[in-house]
């Protein structure tokens, strides 16, 4: 008799022993970080690009699945379940690094399309398990995050890190002519 095996290796494992014969082993992983929803009556399924805003503390960025063309959403959907997008504490960190399968940069894409909403963190249920101990509200998880840390929750928010540029404006050449030159001008 053939031996069984998994042929569906989109879920991600809890561990490296996950899914193998042995005590206390639970199978393929179901849920994953940075995935919650609405808390109002929809309970529309998001994906948190980041939980704080820089400057606004109480608010975070969120893509809408339903939303996306199926493209985009089944590749989103493998980059929160792959290893790297697991291991950031902020998936727009991973997602900024990522394309889709068109080439286009994964979180250029998503902002340039509007598909990245603002939401206030009270507004969203991060989903980490089955029961009501799986579920907290963003604004209180990112709050036991700070007291962890030791930090404030606007500490949280991920800074901006690119050079900063002087802003220049090109020279505009002066096309009024000189109190001198005028008078030149007008005397004839």
């Amino acid at each position: 008799m053939a031996k069984l095996m998994n042929i569906n290796e989109t879920t991600m494992p809890l561990g490296p022993a996950s899914g193998e014969p042995g005590a206390g082993q639970t199978g393929p992983r179901r849920h994953f970080k940075h995935i919650g929803e609405l808390s109002d009556e929809s309970k529309a399924k998001v994906v948190i690009v980041y939980r704080t805003v820089p400057g606004e503390p109480n608010n975070c960025l969120v893509v809408g699945t339903k939303f996306l063309p199926d493209v985009y959403h089944d590749s989103l959907m493998k980059a929160v379940e792959s290893d790297g997008g697991q291991a950031e504490k902020e998936f727009g960190v991973f997602m900024s690094r990522q394309t889709f399968p068109d080439g286009t940069n994964m979180l250029a894409l998503l902002h340039n399309d509007n598909y990245i909403k603002k939401f206030a963190t009270k507004d969203i249920i991060v989903t980490f398990g089955a029961t009501v101990d799986g579920r907290i509200t963003l604004d209180k998880l990112n709050t036991q995050i700070a007291k962890d840390l030791g930090v404030k929750v606007s500490d949280l928010a991920v800074a901006d890190d690119t050079p900063a540029v002087a802003k220049t404006t090109p020279a505009v050449a002066k096309t009024t002519p000189k109190k001198s030159d005028a008078k030149k001008t007008t005397k004839k």
